[in-house]
């Protein structure tokens, strides 16, 4: 827990009010805190009130998750949020701007077993109309100086594909799914082109180099939540800082190269031991048009590698400390053709850990908003990992929960994963491509078998969630959607259907040698953005 000296330092006195406040006066403080402030300002500057609704029918197999035959207990359910985001403009020269969700959760049908508290519980509780699902995600400014840019505040993380810092705020270019957290960070980041001042402002070169650093304190991302909310209201959970430092070479809007370096060292909350880890990422991406054909070709990629350790993740063989070493990669290659036809290949790679219970994490694992299928990642290995941890913290297994089982549940995160996605997308010129038709084939395998820390942990050997051997064919996901989408004006409409279907592969067998039956997922989604 952080202490109160602490807290009182390092904390806006406005996020104290937030913290201590009940859910309907965190809406209401935050309504009213919008409407002062535009109130005060929108006489001389520029205000902006943008916003969205979604709607989610989702109606999925209810899949068994282990040897028990323990179910999820979700088939059919209904899902929504109201996302407001006001912004105030002054003259180009700084803007303030807030983030929040109104109300977002889930409104009615099934719900998903609540495993223990452990992972994420969103699909277990039905909280879409309730205020206690108002999230205050973002506010921060920015103030544009002739030399760089200041922001400051609590603001969105976002670098190159958004394998390791993602937003989650890119939704319209996600095939499938929904992007559904955000990574946040409270502090300060200051950006500048440095090559200016020595070569001149008539230098090319100087103009498209740019440096950013930043220092931070985590407010929620896969590893860490500074605050976060149980049955006894909003309490303090985790401190995570870090260092950041950028550098990138962006000439044109076809052409980006750059390299990203973060510190970070967190104390998990309930005195749960800390990380110190080193996280480097490299991203570039670049298009060529070529007329003869009328096709463009892009090209993006991003590889990260993380180093350090974590005292988080102990157990008899590593009794104080365990070693990190991580690595994840994705690439993608899109050709857009004549008559609104689009291919698009995009394979990746995350490192895997076959011992859970050895002295080295190995097993990368990516922002929880990268998004890859519909199927395999958001519902197979999400709840499968849920599964597994909340049999793990099972008090009549052990007298405490192993260390870092918190960590456990993928979240619908990628790792220990090496996949090929071939996609296809198609855009009617007759309906000015407003209609969007997708198809998509998922192949994956794990470059370290598949294990089941519960399984493994009872049988001393590697098992996965079945009871049988572990193995590394995850197997074949086929999905297709389509979806319209429209602008009256500022007002913007879409409306869509997905569907995917899992043909598991051998690392979902079965103890007496038979598969795991095919999972599949249906959406229908609606929209609404102002």
């Amino acid at each position: 827990m952080v202490p109160d000296v602490v807290k009182t330092v390092r904390l806006r006195p406005f996020r104290r009010l937030f913290l201590l406040a009940t859910s309907r006066q965190r809406a209401l403080l935050f309504v009213s805190l919008a409407s002062a402030f535009a109130t005060s300002v929108a006489s001389a500057q520029e205000l902006r009130v943008e916003g969205s609704w979604r709607l989610r029918f989702s109606d999925n197999t209810d899949q068994t998750l282990d040897d028990t035959g323990t179910k999820l207990g979700q088939g059919s359910w209904f899902e929504h949020r109201i996302r407001l985001t006001p912004k105030v403009v002054a003259d180009d020269v700084w803007e303030v701007q807030a983030s929040a969700d109104v109300l977002s959760g889930t409104l009615g049908g099934d719900l998903a077993r609540d495993f223990s508290g452990l992972g994420w519980t969103g699909r277990s509780i039905q909280d879409g109309y309730k205020a206690s699902s108002f999230d205050l995600r973002t506010i921060y400014g920015t103030v544009k100086f002739p030399f760089g840019q200041l922001q400051f505040g609590q603001r969105p993380s976002q670098w190159g594909m958004g394998l390791v810092a993602n937003s989650g705020n890119d939704e319209t270019n996600l095939d499938f799914g929904d992007a559904r957290f955000g990574d946040l960070v409270d502090g300060v980041l200051f950006a500048t082109k440095p090559l200016v001042p020595l070569m001149g402002p008539q230098s090319d070169f100087a103009r498209q180099v740019v440096t950013a650093f930043a220092f931070d304190a985590v407010y929620r991302d896969r590893f860490a939540s500074l605050v976060v909310r149980d049955s006894n209201g909003l309490h303090w959970q985790d401190l995570a800082w870090q260092g950041v430092a950028a550098a990138l070479w962006d000439p044109s809007d076809k052409t980006r190269i750059g390299f990203y370096t973060a510190r970070r060292v967190q104390s998990f909350g309930n005195d749960g031991g800390n990380l110190h880890i080193w996280v480097f990422d490299l991203h570039a991406r670049h298009a060529m048009v070529f007329e003869g054909i009328n096709s463009t070709l892009s090209l993006e990629g991003e590889g990260a590698f993380i180093n350090g350790a974590t005292s988080h993740l102990t157990n008899l063989n590593a009794l104080s400390s365990t070693k990190v070493q991580q690595s994840g990669a994705a690439g993608r290659a899109r050709l857009a053709m004549p008559l609104g036809l689009e291919a698009e290949v995009e394979s990746g790679f995350a490192s895997g850990d076959g011992n859970p219970f050895d002295g080295n994490a190995a097993n990368f694992t990516s922002s929880r908003d990268y998004k890859v299928g519909l199927v395999l990642f958001d519902e197979v290995l999400q709840f499968q990992t849920q599964n597994a941890a909340r049999r793990l913290s099972d008090p009549n297994l052990v007298g405490r929960p192993p260390s870092g089982i918190d960590l456990l549940p993928t979240e619908g995160a990628l790792t220990n994963v090496i996949y090929l996605k071939p996609t296809i997308r198609w855009r009617p010129a007759m309906l000015e491509n407003k209609l969007r038709v997708t198809g998509s084939l998922l192949y994956a395998v794990a470059p370290e078998p598949y294990v089941d820390a519960y399984q493994s942990f009872v049988a001393s050997a590697a098992r996965n969630p079945f009871g049988a051997e572990a193995k590394n064919g995850y197997g074949t996901e086929l999905a297709a959607a389509v979806s319209y989408n429209d602008k009256f004006g500022r007002l913007g409409v879409e409306a869509g259907a997905q569907y995917g279907v899992l043909f598991p592969g051998d690392a979902f067998n079965r103890a007496d040698g038979t598969s795991m039956p095919k999972v599949a997922v249906f959406k229908l989604r609606a929209g609404v953005s102002f």
